[in-house]
Formats: structure tokens, C-alpha cells, sequence
């Protein structure tokens, strides 16, 4: 693919990208119940990535520089809206857990933006780097600690009306998730040839 032209509306996936995003902000605004408010909040969310998705096919002709936008627009909505249910459950099952859950995503966020060039060189030599080493360390600790979480969050879920209860280690893990492509997301702020040179 030639990376100095501008992308074709095949080539740019641009339709993909609206659906990741949208379905994501329905799906997410829904559980674990339909909320209007959270449905608002993750649709702005989303087409504020859609618009400068569409903005940047529309004017770019990087296409690395292109899709490394629309990356950086879908792994954001992977790691913000898979956080909500574990949060609206806390908050529902009146539990003040759901502060500490947002205050360490919300210092993830800024600790990973601030690291990004480290990030960048751990994707470029993921088994060579020391950042590559942290993240393949932190991934095995939280597989081990991960049942932990859950059996830990189920039990602090046992104030939440029991039709909700089921929902709390599928919350757990999915912020976990969450946590993990958060952790990748500044990667993509990075131009190619910024990578090339770290």
C-alpha cells in the first residue's frame, strides 16, 4: 500500500471504525441496565474519535499516520467504556470502591501518556526492552491476582440487589481489560517516523 496517498473509503475502514465505536457505546450503555446518561456520555465519546477519524481520512496522506489515528480512537473506547460496569455496580451497591477504581484509571491514563515514548520503544522491541519486560511481568501478575479480584469484588457486591451480583467478576475482568489497552493506547500517538527513530 502506498503510504503517500490518500486512502480510498474502502481502504479506510472508515465504516468499520464507526460500527466498533457506536456498538461499543450502545453495548456498554447497557449493561448491566440500559442508562440514557451513560449512553449520551459514550456516544459524544464515540464521535468525537468517528469525526476525527473521518477528519483525518480526509486530509491525510499517511496512511500509517491514518490508521494509527483510528487505533488510537477504538483502543480508547476498549479501555473506557469496559470499565462502567464494575463502577455503576460498586456505585449501585453504595460501595466508595468505585472512587478507587476511577482515580486508578483516570492515573494510568496519565502515567501511560506520559510514558509514551517508552511505551513506543517497548512495541517496537516488545522482548528487548525494559518497558517490554515491565509489561510481560505486570501481565503475568495480574493473570495471577486476576481470580483474587474477582472473588474480592463478587464479595464486596454482596450489598448490590442480587439480580446484579452475577455481573460483578465479569465487571472485574473486564476492567482489567480495560486497564491492558490502556496501557497500549499511546503507542499510537507516536508518527511512524518517530517509531522508526527510537
Amino acid at each position: 500500500m502506498d503510504n503517500n496517498r490518500r486512502l480510498s473509503f474502502k481502504e479506510s475502514k472508515l465504516v468499520s471504525a464507526i460500527g466498533f465505536n457506536l456498538f461499543f457505546a450502545l453495548l456498554f450503555s447497557a449493561l448491566p441496565e440500559w442508562s440514557t446518561k451513560f449512553w449520551l456520555i459514550n456516544t459524544t465519546v464515540a464521535m468525537f474519535f468517528i469525526i476525527r477519524t473521518a477528519y483525518a481520512w480526509l486530509t491525510m496522506t499517511d496512511s500509517k499516520r491514518y490508521f494509527s489515528i483510528m487505533s488510537y480512537g477504538m483502543i480508547f473506547m476498549a479501555a473506557f467504556v469496559p470499565t462502567q460496569p464494575i463502577i455503576r455496580l460498586l456505585w449501585i451497591g453504595e460501595s466508595h470502591l468505585w472512587i478507587l477504581f476511577v482515580v486508578t484509571w483516570l492515573l494510568l491514563f496519565i502515567i501511560t501518556h506520559l510514558s509514551k515514548w517508552k511505551i513506543g520503544k517497548m512495541f517496537k522491541d516488545p522482548f528487548d526492552s525494559k518497558g517490554g519486560r515491565i509489561f510481560h511481568i505486570l501481565f503475568l501478575i495480574v493473570i495471577i491476582i486476576l481470580p483474587f479480584i474477582m472473588t474480592f469484588t463478587s464479595q464486596e457486591g454482596t450489598t448490590i440487589a442480587e439480580q446484579y451480583i452475577e455481573f460483578m467478576a465479569m465487571g472485574a475482568v473486564l476492567y482489567i481489560i480495560s486497564l491492558f489497552c490502556l496501557f497500549m493506547l499511546p503507542a499510537f500517538l507516536i508518527k511512524p517516523e518517530e517509531m522508526d527513530s527510537l
